[in-house]
Formats: structure tokens, sequence, C-alpha cells
């Protein structure tokens, strides 16, 4: 953790050109919103391995539409693949969210600083997904604030929210993230650290990822990582996330 730690620490001190940029395909989020009337569509193949499973959301469709220029609507809803250590793997639809995000203060009203909220609800579609292990049966409100503004000439997003969990207990979450230009105005390279901690052992996912901008209305995203903290059976050895979005 503390090697982790001290990478961030350098990529903020000595990479220059400094933009922050929340959202696949880093788990933090940032203000923004598309803009009034615009989609911004974010296809995926993200998986997670744990000690004894892998799960894999092939695809995770993540859809966002603006109202406004402060107002985002979002739907997740991916097609989860899971292999628990048994050798087999099932699949389904996975754990499906829907929110509503609104920036209330903006930067340029507020002292360099953008603010926003974005409640989600997340619940299962599919009681046959709940049987075989792919989506979860308890329904989850999440509830963060995300804040970007500069920092020493740096742009930086940063979230933190609770999350409250049917029939489980409850925990928070909370997130920094910071990118650069990789050579080219249209590469965008990202460090992350995204922390979570409750009534289990807390776990810190150091994540780096890219956003490579192959036209105007086409993404490349990409991100690798991994958690540290307390061992756990749910511990994420290993974090994937290879998609695009697409900005019609």
């Amino acid at each position: 953790m503390s090697r982790a730690l001290l990478i961030w620490l350098l990529l903020l001190i000595f990479c220059g050109s400094l933009r922050a940029q929340g959202g696949p395909p880093m788990a933090t989020d940032d203000p923004g919103t598309p803009g009034d009337g615009h989609w911004e569509i974010n296809l995926a193949a993200a998986g997670t391995r744990t000690r004894n499973a892998w799960n894999v959301d092939v695809p995770d469709a993540d859809i966002n539409y603006g109202v406004g220029e402060h107002i985002q609507l979002n739907l997740d809803l991916p097609w989860t693949y899971t292999n628990a250590g048994d050798g087999r793997w099932r699949s389904g639809v996975g754990d499906t969210s829907i929110g509503v995000k609104w920036r209330f203060l903006d930067g340029e009203q507020f002292h360099g600083v953008d603010v926003s909220i974005y409640p989600r609800y997340q619940a299962s579609l599919s009681n046959y997904s709940e049987h075989i292990g792919v989506a979860s049966p308890d329904r989850e409100f999440f509830l963060p604030i995300e804040v970007a503004t500069k920092v020493q000439g740096f742009e930086v997003a940063a979230d933190l929210g609770r999350h409250f969990v049917e029939h489980d207990a409850s925990f928070w979450s909370a997130g920094v993230v910071a990118g650069h230009s990789c050579g080219s105005e249209k590469i965008e390279c990202m460090a992350e650290l995204h922390r979570e901690w409750g009534s289990g052992p807390a776990q810190t996912l150091f994540n780096v990822g890219l956003r490579w901008k192959l036209t105007n209305a086409l993404t490349f995203l990409g991100a690798l990582g991994r958690e540290f903290g307390g061992s756990s059976d749910d511990q994420r050895r290993a974090v994937i996330y290879i998609g695009v979005q697409v900005s019609p």
C-alpha cells in the first residue's frame, strides 16, 4: 500500500500538463456531465480476479445522457460471467444500476470548484442470475459527492460516498484520480487510489489507465489495477477494464 501511494504522489509531482477526469475506465467519478442532449456510451469488458473466482462483465454497457448542462442520467447494464473456483462458468444479467448526477456547483461560479452528487440504485433484474451467483440478491443505494478543482496548478478529481446495502453491512468508499497527456494530446494517462472500508478489512485499489481519442466520437479506454489491504477471499487481486467510449 505504501509503495502504491508513493507512485501516485510521484506522478502528481513530476507529471506536467495534468488534468483529471473520473469515470470509466477508473473507479473514481467526477462532476462532469455529457452536456444537454448528448450521449456518452461506454462499452467494455471488465473483469476482477479474487482468490477463488473470476467475475467478468462482457459487455458492460454504461449509458449516459445529458439533460441540460448540469444533469446526467445513467444506466449500467452488464452481462456477467462468473467462475467460482469449481471450473464451471455461469452467465446472466448482472447487477444493474440507474443513477442521476447533478452538478450543483460550477468552477466558473464557485472559486474554481465543481461539485456534484450522484445517487445510484443497484439491483438484480433476474432471479435466475441470483440463483447461479452472477447477481446479488441484495439491493444497494450509493450516495456519493464528487469534486474537481485545481491544486497548485494541477487538476484533481475525487469522490466520497456511502453504500447502503440491503441485508448486509453498509460501507464507505472514496477515491482520487489524476491524469496527464502521454506524448500526445489524444492520449491521457491516469493514476488512481480508491478505498473501501466498513465492517470488514479495508481495501485500497491502485489503478492505472489511459484514454486514447481515436476520433471525435470514439475513445479507447483501458485500465489495470489491484487491491491492497487486509487479506480476504473478496480482495480483488486483479482489476481489468478494456472498452470504448462512444459520443455520437
